[in-house]
């Protein structure tokens, strides 16, 4: 899930809109599991554990806090002792003593909450944890605890967010056995997936990663606390501990089960805001070394509630589905499927009602080669989550592994499905019946090129303005239908096509710093040109049906379809095409005067053999010189050449615009020939039916002299007939080769290109009359 929606909450001010509903959501599923297809999605996996005494304290510990924010030191006392009673904590049986104070009671409700401390599970008996598996406590002498750098001490108010601290080094790994190297292979490449915090990052999680293996129930266990997904320098979700039990297959495959704690509170500047509740959870996978990354998925979570503590919202969800699948095919093949639903999504505020009855999701990827494309996706995963931190050469390496994996990748699809939006908010009712998209790029190994496609549909939206006093007829909108089509292909990139960038770059280094423009230039350009050659062409659509606008004024609105398309192919030789279409029909309602507004109209405009824009600027040199003169000088030199030379054509068909009732119909076509007088031959063919209407309509639409101009030249150029029991004008023009003019088949040249004026013959002055 992505961060749009979300619910963000901050106390004393309710709620601040959706914010952080996705992070949350996210958090959930990036904590417990990192999905089958990692590159693009995170799915949840599932187990099954008991929490102890120290989870248990801890708990009590955050209820205790929210008591205390909430003004009610009584009972967070309470509930700090009943943690206590379950964990000794010398710091948490300080701020006891300190809130019992009578002078203390009196001002306990501004006071910061109690710091949640982290403390470090009990050995699970019989067994015990080997000595260089046991969990190393980050926290500096006298300081917080691990973890707790954000958060407010009981004897001082929030502090303004810090820098977060570095995550201290992994410590060199020691297992005991082929079971803990497996386990800590999995843990590790868990926690990689998302970085530690720090700057730059828009997400990072925060949890010990000197962790311990523990034998636990014929299995081992690995318990990660703190485990905190920071969200920026303020706020975080608190999902610790996050609990692992598993139990080995074979030498490479590992049976996993998760457990979440069933409360995570989200923190805001140190100080809880609202709470995260998991009713129900069962998470549980297999996992596969060689492939570092699960053959088997499966994890629901029911019952999960969201809400702030000032309790001006709950957003709430019955049920969260993900399953996926992955493994090998014939030739060393692979393929990976992965599937999310979620059921019964609701959000209830003071003035707001949302509800939301399935969200469903699935994507598969296949591709060649599984063994080198695992590799590569590892290592791609690792160099992506430190690309700020990359040296050159492992950039260099990097970038000839996406190259490689590129070439390897056989197809993607995936598809989503949205049904029963409801919404209410002061008043105003807004309603989706369903939303389906899916798109996909598959691999033409044989035309060596992906080709995309994609589809999209949005079905009977209405949206009904509230009614109140001041608004007696309110404004009601409803949409039957939203279609979107779309496809294109790209050549399959060449084998180098990243690595030569580096190339490029790594000579950026070696160029003198006053040729380094230039050189910049020059290899910017040629890459732009590589990309740029790999796109064959796209086009797409968006259509409407059925749009109606009741007590819209002046009057209602109706829309029966309209239609916009658009695209464009590279072309080789030949040059490229571009293409556009606008339609619509059935419209009525909002004109000045009655049959003033076009009823329907379609225009559909395609131009051939464009030329290449990338010969334009013959020389890179003058871009990197900064002469925009000769630059300049260049596009329009090699412009007017290519135009002239390229044979370009534009045509407008099919296009009309109609009013009830006059009709002004259009076809063109014009060709760029640098052999003509002119530098370019067309045909144009106008039919006006009903000609006196239309000029009416163009004329309460228009006083501009020049439209009266014109409108006048067409009527005593047209040829007027009586065609289907309607008059009509018609237009027939040409101009040829040659530069003549014709309308109706008479020459009208001189009309349009007047002959130079005829010089007269300068008059001679008389000689001077002399006088005797």
């Amino acid at each position: 899930m992505t961060g749009a929606g979300m619910l963000k909450v901050k106390p004393r001010n309710g709620l601040r809109g959706m914010g952080l509903t996705g992070w949350v959501l996210a958090a959930l599923i990036g904590c417990a599991s990192m999905g089958v297809v990692p590159l693009a999605t995170v799915t949840a996996q599932a187990a099954e554990a008991v929490r102890d005494a120290a989870s248990a304290a801890r708990e009590l510990q955050l209820e205790g806090a929210r008591l205390q924010l909430q003004g009610r030191p009584d009972l967070a006392v309470k509930k700090y002792k009943e943690s206590l009673a379950l964990q000794p904590n010398p710091r948490l049986d300080s701020l006891v003593q300190q809130l019992e104070t009578p002078e203390n009671k009196q001002q306990s409700a501004p006071a910061a909450p109690a710091v949640v401390e982290q403390v470090a599970p009990p050995s699970p008996e019989p067994a015990a944890p080997p000595a260089e598996a046991v969990v190393v406590d980050q926290a500096a002498p006298g300081g917080p605890p691990a973890g707790q750098g954000q958060q407010a001490t009981s004897a001082s108010p929030p502090a303004a967010p810090v820098a977060i601290p570095p995550e201290p080094p992994v410590a060199e790994r020691k297992p005991a056995t082929p079971e803990e190297a497996l386990i800590y292979a999995f843990t590790d490449w868990a926690i990689g997936l998302l970085p530690p915090p720090g700057h730059n990052k828009d997400v990072g999680l925060k949890t010990n990663r000197n962790y311990g293996v523990v034998p636990v129930d014929g299995g081992y266990e690995v318990r990660l606390e703190p485990c905190t997904l920071i969200m920026d320098e303020k706020n975080s979700v608190e999902f610790g501990p996050v609990v692992f039990r598993f139990k080995p297959q074979d030498a490479d495959v590992l049976a996993v089960t998760v457990r979440l704690p069933d409360k995570a509170p989200v923190i805001e500047a140190g100080k809880p805001v609202a709470e995260l509740t998991l009713g129900r959870q069962e998470i549980s996978g297999v996992w596969d070394r060689r492939q570092m990354n699960f053959t088997r998925m499966d994890a629901k979570l029911g019952d999960l509630v969201l809400e702030d503590i000032a309790k001006t919202g709950r957003l709430s969800l019955k049920e969260l589905a993900l399953n996926g699948v992955a493994g090998k095919g014939e030739q060393d093949s692979w393929t990976e499927k992965m599937q999310a639903q979620a059921d019964g999504l609701a959000f209830v505020g003071k003035e707001v009602d949302f509800k939301l009855a399935k969200i469903a999701t699935q994507a598969e990827v296949n591709g060649a080669n599984a063994t080198r494309s695992y590799a590569l996706r590892q290592s791609l995963q690792r160099g992506l989550n430190r690309m700020d931190q990359l040296p050159r050469p492992e950039l260099k390496q990097l970038l000839a592994d996406f190259d490689e994996y590129m070439q390897l990748l056989g197809a993607y699809t995936g598809s989503m499905s949205i049904q029963g939006l409801q919404s209410t908010s002061k008043g105003d009712v807004f309603s989706l019946e369903s939303v389906e998209l899916s798109g996909g790029l598959r691999k033409d190994a044989q035309a060596e090129k992906f080709v995309y496609h994609s589809k999209g549909a949005l079905n009977n939206f209405a949206y009904a303005e509230g009614k109140t006093p001041e608004k007696t007829q309110p404004v009601a909108t409803s949409l039957r239908h939203v279609g979107l089509v779309g496809e294109g292909a790209v050549k399959t990139p060449p084998p180098h096509l990243f690595a030569d960038l580096f190339v490029a770059i790594e000579g950026m280094d070696k160029t003198p710093p006053e040729q380094s423009d230039a050189y910049l230039a020059k290899h910017g350009m040629q890459f732009v040109q590589k990309v740029l050659a790999l796109i064959e062409g796209y086009s797409s659509e968006i259509s409407l049906e059925d749009l109606r606008v009741v007590n819209a004024q002046p009057a209602p609105v109706t829309l029966d379809k309209a239609i916009l398309s658009g695209g464009f192919t590279a072309g080789g030789g030949d040059g490229g095409t571009a293409h556009t279409r606008v339609h619509f029909s059935g419209f009525k309602g909002m004109a000045p005067e009655a049959g003033n507004m076009p009823e329907s109209a379609n225009v559909q405009l395609e131009v051939k053999k464009i030329p290449s824009l990338l010969k334009l600027v013959s020389s890179p040199a003058a871009l990197a010189a900064g002469n925009m003169q000769q630059v300049q000088g260049e596009l329009m030199i090699n412009g007017m050449n290519a135009l002239m030379t390229s044979g370009l054509t534009l045509s407008l068909t099919d296009s009309f615009v109609a009013f009830p009732a006059t009709r002004l119909t259009l076809a063109l076509m014009a060709v760029a020939d640098q052999k003509a007088k002119y530098f370019s031959t067309g045909e144009m063919k106008l039919v006006v039916e009903n000609p006196e209407e239309f000029l009416r309509i163009a004329r309460s639409l228009s006083a501009d002299p020049e439209t009266e101009k014109t409108l006048a030249t067409i009527t005593a150029l047209a040829d007027r007939r009586e065609e289907n029991g309607k008059v009509a004008d018609r237009i027939d023009a040409k101009v040829d080769g040659a530069g003549q003019v014709f309308i109706n088949a008479k020459d009208v040249t001189a009309m349009f290109f007047p002959p130079p004026a005829q010089q007269q013959a300068p008059q001679q002055t008389p000689p001077p009359v002399q006088v005797k």
